[in-house]
């Protein structure tokens, strides 16, 4: 049975941000399309009451789950999922988080028993009120489907913001009984009744027209991502649609604590490792990456674009053997599409991409293996995380683990 390191990981991030000296300068208009979106994130920012994380969890304790998650990795580490990075990244400028497992099943119907079954639990005292739900989850829907259903009036993407409701209703069936995007906006209005801003991931396919749905219900806020230069990423799906933008650039660091989101200038995941992602950079670093790159076998790159992505999964473990590949030829077989913002951004980091562990490696002249992401040469660096899955939960703070100012304008309005 895992160690529960949820407690561990609010304290080291109350002790960051007891560190910190709030500053007006936080809160530039620039990141914010609205002053209400500004208000809510620094009405959430400003307040002691935790964060509910929504996703899945493999190392930190969820709220709602009553047995242990963690498992062990061969070298005494334990495992981490998706949500104990956003966790930890959200624990590095706000004082407590509270991480709550969704379905690891995911589509449209459990997400709707989701954000009932939290709703239920934040109203029934369960879960203490939160100060913001942070949610790095896409429910993505494409414009091109909401304008078969929009007649002589279809929505542009640069109306999409104002003509949200008009979006919203065409989604829903206009709140149409048994239609679970329409039940997923009963639960946000609960949440929204109870003072309660959520904050979601906006998506990572720009320029395509695939935007989150979660982001049309009132009192949701969809996140974009800035990039290493403070700019718009322009991987951040439908950016008319987005409330905030804040910094989607992570570089997860193995220390002899555990894993770092903040350069191994603190520990954020106690008692963490990323065994997988060691090795990658251990047998593949200072190789010539023609010597090592594998193919993607036949049967894979051949499965139709539409095919599954737990039957591409499937495949893949089964017919692939761990090593380098090139990173459009794995992307590819993954099943996204090459002009999408996902395999447009993973390019942009690099042409070679290590199975199953995901880390990419760029080149030096000489055709020779590197990783460094941050270009610093600091050592420990293992897990490059780029996306607005990773923004969404740095809306406190200026930078990704770079102990950024709290807002605090709601205290002073």
């Amino acid at each position: 049975m895992a160690p529960n390191f949820a407690s561990g990981l609010i304290f080291v991030g109350a002790l960051a941000v007891a560190a910190w000296s709030p500053t007006a300068g936080a809160s530039e208009d620039s990141r914010y399309a609205s002053v209400e979106a500004q208000r809510a994130v620094a009405s959430a920012c400003a307040s002691s009451a935790p964060f509910v994380v929504l996703d899945t969890f493999a190392l930190l304790k969820p709220v709602n789950i009553d047995d242990e998650l963690g498992e062990t990795n061969e070298d005494g580490g334990s495992r981490i999922g998706h949500g104990d990075v956003v966790a930890a990244i959200v624990s590095a400028s706000h004082p407590a988080i509270a991480p709550y497992q969704i379905d690891p099943v995911f589509n449209v119907r459990t997400l709707a028993r989701d954000f009932r079954r939290l709703a239920d639990d934040i109203e029934g005292g369960r879960v203490p009120k939160p100060a913001a739900v942070v949610s790095a989850i896409v429910l993505p829907v494409s414009l091109r489907e909401v304008n078969a259903r929009a007649g002589m009036r279809p929505v542009p993407a640069s109306e999409i913001s104002v003509r949200r409701d008009e979006v919203r209703a065409l989604v829903t069936g206009r709140g149409a009984p048994g239609n679970p995007y329409a039940e997923i906006d009963r639960q946000l209005a609960r949440l929204r009744a109870g003072g309660t801003p959520v904050f979601v991931a906006a998506g990572n396919t720009g320029p395509d027209d695939l935007f989150n749905v979660l982001a049309l219900s009132d009192g949701v806020y969809a996140v974009g991502a800035l990039d290493r230069e403070g700019r718009e990423a322009g991987y951040t799906s439908a950016p008319d649609l987005v409330s905030v933008w804040s910094n989607g650039y992570v570089v997860l660091t193995d220390t002899a604590e555990g894993v770092s989101v903040s350069g191994g200038r603190r520990v954020e995941l106690p008692g963490a490792s990323l065994p997988e992602e060691r090795q990658a950079i251990e047998a593949f670093a200072g190789r010539k990456a023609r010597e090592v790159v594998l193919e993607v076998p036949h049967e894979i790159a051949s499965l139709p674009r539409a095919a599954p992505v737990y039957l591409r999964t499937r495949y893949m473990h089964a017919a692939m053997q761990p090593g380098l590949y090139r990173t459009e030829d794995l992307l590819a077989a993954y099943g996204y599409p090459r002009d999408s913002g996902n395999f447009v951004r993973a390019l942009e980091q690099g042409p070679y991409m290590h199975f199953p562990s995901d880390t990419i490696f760029a080149v030096d002249v000489d055709g020779a293996l590197r990783f460094d992401p941050l270009g610093d040469g600091t050592p420990g660096q293992v897990k490059l995380q780029d996306a607005t899955s990773f923004a969404a939960p740095n809306v406190c703070a200026a930078e990704a683990g770079d102990g950024g100012p709290r807002l605090t304008a709601a205290a002073r309005e």
